[in-house]
């Protein structure tokens, strides 16, 4: 009941801050086992740093809901809110809304009100490009952004979304394969109120082959995001938290390149170690090192594992970790999963057509788990299936064709999800969400 009650505070207070005028000037690879799971939390919000209709982008955003809800959008913009919708979903359904519909073009971050457990992702895509993201259910003072690069031919953007009615600030450190970046148009970085800010860092730190951020939040509330733009594809991720312990279901889809790229933002050395989780087998400590303070690490994945597989990073401190999928036309990333749920959702996948939609299941338990999926649309679930994953070991699931906003998975025990999307040469890694 405490917990509850806090819950409830916190929600109050994020709305009456949103909507509040402007103010005056290491384990063995065996098993873990699910009582030591910590449960997801209820949100009320989501944070989506970018959304976009520019030029011949099609851009869309997918709401997912477990029980009947009402979604507020609300769509800042130098200082104001520039618009609002309202949607409404009955029960476990999903929806998807068009972004151009609305009265303007071009980027669009956005906020999201829930009024019971539900998520979001954006999706974008043209000819050549796939991009699916999750939006941010959570507003840490420290975000750690991993995996991103300014090799020939590559362009890197970091957005900065401030959702509030009140300026921030925000340090940004960057580190590349060199170690520290010192560069001073980072330091003290302002985000004016309901407004965000994009920085060319391709023009600030170019040719690097890997870069990772760490955003310390000085004042206010900021959400940042990289946007990786390629020759033809790009990706976009969203920052994540702090964890000593990450999983990843979906490693590599579409033929792409598997990076792993940890980033220790800590004072301290950290120790890590990979453990690998395949369909038939798995191994301890197929890779570890220690990460020195303030640095990262991209880990070419490829000749780790010759079989589909998941992996689990073990660490004594706390990373951030984001896997990064490369090819000659694709480019795909997404944050690692450092919560283990029985319940899903994914916003996203499902609705792009011609594409091909899979599932990536990680079950690092001691025991066989049932996991069942259904297509969500605004009617409820549709489509729906079944598979049984043996205890620790991934499975890979191609969906059928389906016309949906996403997907619902529950499974008999604590679990995590990947998802991906392929079409042709472009493919997207999507952020599924954990819930209580």
């Amino acid at each position: 009941m405490k917990r509850l009650l806090l819950m409830l505070m916190i929600g109050g207070l994020l709305v009456a801050a949103f909507f509040m005028p402007e103010p005056d000037p290491p384990e063995s690879v065996a098993t873990t086992t699910p009582d030591s799971v910590v449960a997801p939390s209820i949100q009320a919000f989501s944070f989506c740093p970018w959304a976009s209709t520019e030029g011949l982008i099609d851009g869309h955003l997918a709401v997912l809901a477990a029980d009947s809800t009402a979604a507020t959008l609300t769509f800042p913009s130098a200082g104001e809110i520039r618009a609002s919708r309202e949607l409404g979903l009955e029960g476990l359904a999903g929806v998807s809304f068009d972004l151009g519909s609305m009265p303007f073009e071009g980027q669009m971050p956005l906020v999201v009100e829930f009024t019971s457990d539900a998520s979001v992702g954006v999706v974008a895509s043209d000819e050549t490009m796939l991009v699916g993201s999750g939006c941010a259910a959570s507003i840490p003072k420290i975000w750690v952004l991993p995996g991103g690069t300014t090799q020939a031919g590559d362009f890197l953007e970091l957005q900065l979304f401030n959702p509030f009615p009140e300026d921030a600030r925000v340090n940004v450190v960057m580190t590349s394969e060199g170690g520290f970046e010192p560069e001073e148009s980072l330091d003290a970085v302002s985000v004016n109120a309901r407004s965000w800010r994009t920085i060319d860092i391709s023009s600030l730190l170019p040719l690097r082959g890997s870069l990772a951020a760490t955003i310390e939040v000085e004042k206010g509330v900021v959400i940042p995001a990289f946007l990786q733009i390629g020759p033809e594809d790009q990706a976009l991720w969203t920052g994540v938290e702090r964890a000593d312990r990450w999983e990843f279901p979906l490693v590599a889809a579409g033929g792409l390149e598997p990076f792993l790229v940890l980033s220790n933002p800590t004072a301290l050395d950290i120790a890590y170690a990979l453990d690998r989780y395949g369909v038939r087998t798995a191994e301890a400590d197929v890779a570890e090192g220690v990460l020195e303070p303030g640095r990262h690490v991209r880990i070419a994945l490829g000749d780790l594992f010759d079989e589909p597989s998941g992996f689990e990073v073990r660490a004594d401190g706390l990373l951030g970790a984001v896997i990064v999928g490369e090819g000659d036309g694709g480019r795909a990333a997404t944050g690692g999963a450092h919560t283990l749920a029985s319940t899903w959702l994914v916003p996203g996948l499902g609705s792009v057509p011609d594409a091909r939609n899979e599932l990536w299941i990680l079950n690092t338990s001691a025991s066989q788990v049932t996991v069942t999926w259904a297509a969500l649309n605004e009617n409820g679930a549709d489509r729906s299936g079944k598979v049984a994953v043996a205890a620790g070991s991934a499975r890979n699931l191609r969906l059928p064709e389906i016309d949906a906003s996403g997907v619902f998975i529950q499974a008999t025990a604590p679990i995590t999800i990947g998802a991906s999307m392929i079409r042709d040469s472009a493919v997207a890694y999507l952020a599924p969400v954990p819930l209580p």
